[in-house]
């Protein structure tokens, strides 16, 4: 009925097995998917980082033309309101000077007007000259009045044409550094427009980058919570590995009980002769292994008892008071150690790791002689332990539970 039991119970330990390493292998894939889309996330970052940054090095380049710009406009700007001055200064001069002109020009009119009403009382002094020459000096006197006022007249208006052709030039100039600094400031806003333009697509870079940064971020802790997951599915499966392994133990153990047990069935049957007493200095031995048990009785598989320890590795103590007569290392066995107690008693311990004591050493009840878990045939919590008696010049080997 307990075999039945066990054997059930390791069909379905073997089918949750077979469905957490399934589990397991979805895991696996599902995070390497999501691995993959860590890495595009992370490449589609850096893109985004490259592209904003070329676009930020194009707006500080628009920026330092648009101040170029604004600086020739400033000096345009400067130099056209200078000409704008002389302009007006000039449009005073001309003004003065057709004002000049025109005052000179009634001085002229008036000047001919009374020529032209009083032409007998004009010549009238020139005839009451005393003589000829006094008669030239009168009448080139009054050409020469009347001959200075028309150079006047000329010079003004040399100086009025020069002032209008000078108005003209400051003019054309004006008109064109206007039309240049209209020239800069179109030029000025359509760099303007490029930097809003290129300021909208940096902002939509960035925001593109802060949704995925947000999707890398959930990505991650996806990527966090699956990882948390499957290292519970693996320790799951190790545990189940672990049932599974101690259910195979259990089994192979109730074999080989079984198989003792037959063995022991098929031996003929013999006398037990039961061990003599130990020596009164020496007392009931000490459990060699503490916290073991027996596996294993005596007789059952030689002239010995299996003690099973609490694990791998269980402490191995000495079962009396004596000295170690003798080390022996065999691979499948690994290291036996042989106490001597007294001339008729003597025990020993097969299955130690490297042993702690050394050939001829003394040795104290209970010290620890090494571990179990040195040979290769033989379970590594367990340990073979013997108890030889000398009676009268015959040396065997007897049941040591008889003396715990």
């Amino acid at each position: 009925m307990r075999f039945l039991l066990l054997l059930l119970l390791g069909l379905v330990w073997a089918q949750d097995l077979k469905t957490l390493e399934a589990e397991a292998e979805k895991a696996r894939a599902l995070e390497g998917r999501i691995a993959q889309r860590i890495a595009l996330l992370n490449r589609e970052l850096q893109n985004l980082s490259q592209r904003a940054e070329a676009l930020l090095r194009e707006k500080g380049r628009l920026e330092e033309e648009i101040a170029r710009l604004e600086a020739q406009r400033a000096a345009l700007k400067g130099e056209i309101a200078r000409l704008k001055e002389e302009v007006r200064q000039t449009e005073a001069r001309i003004a003065k000077g057709e004002k000049e002109l025109e005052a000179l020009k009634g001085r002229l009119k008036a000047l001919m007007l009374s020529l032209y009403k009083e032409k007998a009382a004009r010549y009238l002094p020139l005839l009451r000259a005393e003589s000829f020459t006094d008669l030239m000096v009168r009448a080139r006197l009054v050409g020469y009045i009347s001959e200075r006022d028309t150079a006047l007249v000329r010079q003004i208006q040399g100086v009025l044409k020069a002032l209008q052709e000078e108005k003209v030039r400051l003019e054309l100039l004006l008109k064109d550094l206007s039309a240049k600094e209209a020239r800069l400031g179109e030029t000025q806003r359509a760099l303007e427009e490029e930097k809003k333009a290129l300021e909208a697509t940096l902002s939509n870079l960035n925001k593109e980058a802060q949704g995925k940064r947000a999707l890398l971020r959930e990505t991650l802790r996806e990527r966090q919570r699956l990882q948390a997951e499957l290292a519970q599915l693996q320790a799951q499966i190790l545990a189940e590995r672990r049932r599974q392994e101690e259910l195979r133990r259990q089994e192979e153990e109730r074999r080989r009980q079984e198989e003792a047990k037959r063995r022991a069935a098929a031996q003929p049957a013999r006398v037990v002769v039961p061990p003599p007493p130990l020596p009164s200095t020496v007392g009931r031995l000490a459990f060699p292994v503490p916290g073991g048990r027996i596996a294993v009785p005596y007789g059952a598989e030689g002239s010995f008892i299996v003690i099973q320890g609490p694990a791998p590795g269980s402490p191995v103590q000495a079962a009396a008071e004596g000295y170690v007569g003798g080390v022996l290392y065999l691979p499948n066995l690994g290291y036996t150690v042989m106490l001597v107690h007294t001339e008729t008693l003597s025990s020993v311990y097969t299955n130690l790791q490297e042993p702690l004591v050394r050939e001829g050493e003394r040795v104290g009840r209970g010290q620890l002689l090494g571990y179990t878990g040195g040979g290769l045939l033989i379970r590594p919590e367990e340990l073979e332990f013997r108890v030889a008696v000398r009676i009268g010049e015959e040396t065997r080997f007897v049941d040591p539970a008889a003396y715990f």
